[in-house]
């Protein structure tokens, strides 16, 4: 009876930590970010399809995707009033407002990129906590040696 209460255990333990999932990190590339599932290189679109089984880190990628949106709205912006204060300068006419939409939006541009990589790694993050991981070892327990599974 023992042994198979013990052989039901280890099964259950083992099939418990097949389906575990693994960490995301990612990392700064030289053309873009780099995502990694624990040490294998996966694609962005693979990363946003993992992150996207959380609520909560979904919400935050999603939020993440907004802020970039606006940022790159921002830059455009910073374009048109950079080509106005050139075409400005060109007729001899006065450049302060011009000039103060570029500082304008250089500053909502840069500040919505920063908010937007911050929630990205927070939403990574928020998918990393939120997963369970476990892993089964064989080490000490209370009562001698045996199969340990950690959290």
């Amino acid at each position: 009876m023992k042994t198979k209460l013990f052989l039901t255990t280890v099964l259950f333990t083992v099939i418990s930590t097949i389906g575990v999932s693994q960490e995301i990190t990612i990392f700064n590339g030289f053309w873009g970010y780099q995502y990694y599932q624990d040490d294998t290189q996966i694609s962005r679109k693979q990363a946003v399809a993992l992150i996207s089984s959380d609520k909560e880190s979904e919400k935050l990628w999603k939020k993440s995707k907004s802020h970039l949106g606006i940022a790159f709205a921002a830059l455009g912006a910073e374009i048109g009033f950079a080509i106005w204060s050139g075409t400005r300068a060109n007729n001899n006419e006065s450049q302060t407002l011009p000039l103060i939409g570029v500082i304008g939006s250089a500053g909502v541009a840069i500040g919505y990129a920063l908010s937007s990589n911050n929630l990205k790694k927070k939403a990574i993050l928020k998918y990393n906590k939120n997963q369970d991981v476990s892993s089964l070892i064989l080490g000490p327990t209370y009562n001698g040696m045996g199969l340990v599974m950690s959290f």
